[in-house]
């Protein structure tokens, strides 16, 4: 089955371009949505929270009213009973009354309105005689009490006697077994003996009833309003009347005499987001960018993937080999032109779909392969039950024409199999040298198909889960609170808090698997740049701090988790080396410092030695044996240990420090105890060698 070329794609597509555009619209969206979620959740808490303190503030308010209230029913009663009592009856049936306490500025009666009786008599005698007729500013109120036959109650008011107090009337009747006296009469079907009145100290009441305390987290406004027609409008009582026209939380007091309000917002309005809102925008915005980034990358593995296979196909075809690839049930998937030309099979059998034993058939058919003392079926099914056995499997097969194929099957893990077959005709007398490079083949792959694979792995593994967010556990408990609207604030915060912690975590470990994947493809880069001389080296002066300084500020972290001492002493200012390359070296080194030592210390020495400066690794680690000290330097070689399985790497990093040490003009060496440690010693040159200026300058 020929392959045919597969018109390359690239990730600027118009597909790629429009499914980017509409995540960015669909997360701008959605970042905007909770935005205004979680702003407007804050101002309904501050509602809520509003109207909490509101309740206790009305509650004080109507206790002290209502026990005043009570003590003046009380009065009242008694002077219906004795409308001729004098001041000592007065002041003693005063006295006896509970309800009064040091709040209450004085209380008065005052028959045909005209203030006669008044306790306590002393510091009020200015109130005697007054006469309610004549009093301009608390006349109105008391005709409207009279005109409501029940209690009322006014001020701030001026008092006589001086100060502000808030006053309680309730009007008293000459006692008329004709009339009902419990206030569900006209009072002006009853005569009126005059009024009694409590007046409480205006400022104390204040306090007293919390407001005072209220007013400084809240804007308040106390109103009242009578129920009854023609009364006149709503009379201003405490607070800020531009509040009648805001939005605020309103409570009504319990009142039998008249209705009153209690008005109240956030001291200047209420707030409009959370003091802490940048912080969680700052968060969605990370949380967006971080999608939109994963979304990114997916498109781009996607693309690589699609250009891995027009890659994959356009190699296979260009093979001077034949190429087969085989399914789990024995189908064949694909073949290049070579293996058609090689076992001379016509086009309309290798096709997809077509089963290995049918190709078989019509190669014994066509006489392609001797069976020897077998015949057509029991060679057939002997193949079969060779290829059944799925495992690697490297024969000659001598065809009928005398043409030598080395077939090489490999199985892979889903059950499939590929195949390779090579005319070795001609080539039989290189066959030492091709299995050579077959083995060394081998051995790169061993070394680098685990440190690869894991990897990527890891990255492709997070990027399925974070392209399936939303069926991570959170985001599912999530929707589910939003769709059922039964989410508290608390609890939509706890899952989106958790949501993002596991998408955070995912994002580390794919953000880690790229940067491991990173480093090893840049070290077999800079083993092939420095096996074809094409490796740029580009050493200046240089400040010593601007190459250690980043190189512990990134590994540091990694030796507190060890629980290692990273100790680090620099006597040295300059140097002559690329800075780059130095900072890689240096990162190789303690790296492995790190990676090698489980307990103790890693130490890096900077000092100058003559015309060097020499870079000192030392650790606390395993050591190194002495026959293995020079053969760390080559690439691939690990010295065979449990550690250095453990820690894994390719091997390659030592060869590589050692090359770009010797490029700068400085070396690269080591010496090592076993089970006490071992020491790293890099040496740069301080100045300019005269052979390297003259490199630079060619």
């Amino acid at each position: 089955m020929p392959l045919s070329r597969t018109k390359r794609t690239h990730i600027g597509g118009i597909w790629s371009l429009v499914a980017f555009l509409v995540a960015a619209v669909i997360i701008t969206y959605a970042a905007g949505r909770l935005d205004r979620l979680l702003s407007e959740a804050f101002v309904y808490e501050a509602r809520a929270q509003t109207y909490l303190d509101l309740l206790e503030v009305r509650e004080q308010f109507e206790e002290i009213i209502h026990e005043r209230s009570l003590a003046l029913r009380e009065l009242a009663t008694f002077i219906g009973e004795n409308p001729f009592a004098k001041q000592e009856e007065f002041t003693q049936r005063v006295q006896n009354i509970r309800e009064v306490d040091d709040t209450v500025i004085n209380i008065a009666a005052a028959p045909d309105l005209v203030v006669t009786l008044i306790h306590p008599l002393a510091p009020n005698m200015g109130a005697l005689g007054l006469d309610y007729r004549t009093n301009e500013d608390q006349f109105p109120g008391i005709e409207r009490m009279l005109n409501l036959g029940k209690e009322l109650m006014t001020g701030p008011v001026d008092l006589v006697q001086g100060g502000k107090g808030l006053i309680l009337r309730a009007p008293v009747y000459w006692p008329d077994p004709d009339f009902a006296t419990e206030g569900d009469v006209d009072g002006s079907k009853r005569q009126l003996w005059g009024i009694v009145s409590l007046v409480l100290d205006y400022d104390q009441f204040l306090i007293n009833s919390g407001i005072r305390e209220a007013e400084e987290r809240y804007d308040i406004l106390i109103h009242a309003a009578s129920p009854q027609v023609g009364v006149g409008p709503q009379m201003f009582t405490y607070g800020d009347r531009g509040l009648l026209e805001a939005d605020t939380v309103t409570l009504e007091f319990d009142f039998s005499f008249e209705e009153w309000m209690l008005e109240a917002r956030t001291k200047g309005g209420w707030p409009k987001h959370a003091p802490d809102q940048w912080s969680k925008r700052a968060l969605i915005a990370s949380a967006g960018l971080m999608l939109l980034g994963t979304l990114l990358y997916v498109l781009q593995v996607s693309e690589r993937r699609k250009r891995a296979e027009v890659l994959l196909s356009s190699g296979i075809e260009a093979l001077n080999d034949g190429f087969v690839m085989f399914d789990a049930q024995d189908r064949l998937l694909l073949s290049n032109s070579k293996y058609k030309e090689m076992y001379d099979l016509p086009s309309e059998v290798l096709k997809p779909g077509t089963p290995f034993a049918e190709l078989l058939r019509i190669g014994v058919k066509s006489k392609q392969f001797p069976m020897g003392r077998y015949n057509e079926e029991e060679w057939i099914e002997r193949r079969l039950a060779i290829h059944r056995e799925n495992r690697t499997s490297e024969t000659e097969q001598h065809l009928s024409g005398g043409r030598v194929i080395k077939a090489s099957d490999r199985p892979l893990a889903d059950g499939s199999y590929v195949g390779l077959r090579v005319d070795v005709t001609e080539l039989s007398h290189a066959k030492d040298a091709a299995e050579a490079a077959s083995k060394a083949k081998t051995d790169f792959m061993g070394v680098l198909s685990h440190e690869l694979r894991t990897p990527l792995t890891v990255i492709m593994g997070v990027a399925q889960l974070s392209r399936n967010a939303r069926m991570l556990s959170s985001s599912k408990a999530l929707l589910k609170g939003y769709e059922d609207g039964e989410i508290s604030h608390a609890e939509a915060k706890r899952l989106l808090d958790e949501m993002y912690d596991q998408l955070s975590g995912l994002m580390n470990r794919l953000v880690q698997s790229g940067e491991h994947l990173l480093h090893l493809i840049n070290e077999i880069l800079d083993v092939a740049k420095i096996e074809s001389g094409s490796l740029v080296i580009e050493p200046s002066h240089c400040a010593v701090q601007d190459i250690v300084d980043p190189v512990i500020e990134q590994l540091r972290t990694l030796s507190s988790k060890k629980g290692l001492a990273f100790d680090v002493v620099q006597e040295a200012d300059m140097v002559f080396a690329d800075k780059v390359r130095a900072r890689q070296i240096l990162f190789n080194l303690i790296g492995n410092a790190i990676k090698f030592t489980d307990t103790g210390f890693v130490r890096l020495v900077v000092k100058p030695v003559g015309d060097v400066v020499s870079f000192e690794v030392h650790d606390s680690g395993a050591g190194i044996p002495e026959a293995e000290l020079q053969s760390i330097f080559e690439v691939f070689y690990q010295v065979d240990s449990t550690a250095t399985r453990r820690a894994g790497g390719t091997g390659m990093g030592l060869a590589i420090s050692r090359s770009l040490a010797e490029m700068q003009g400085g070396s690269l060496s080591v010496s090592s105890v076993v089970g006490q440690g071992s020491c790293f010693i890099l040496t740069l040159p301080i100045r300019a060698a005269q052979s390297l200026e003259v490199n630079a300058a060619a």
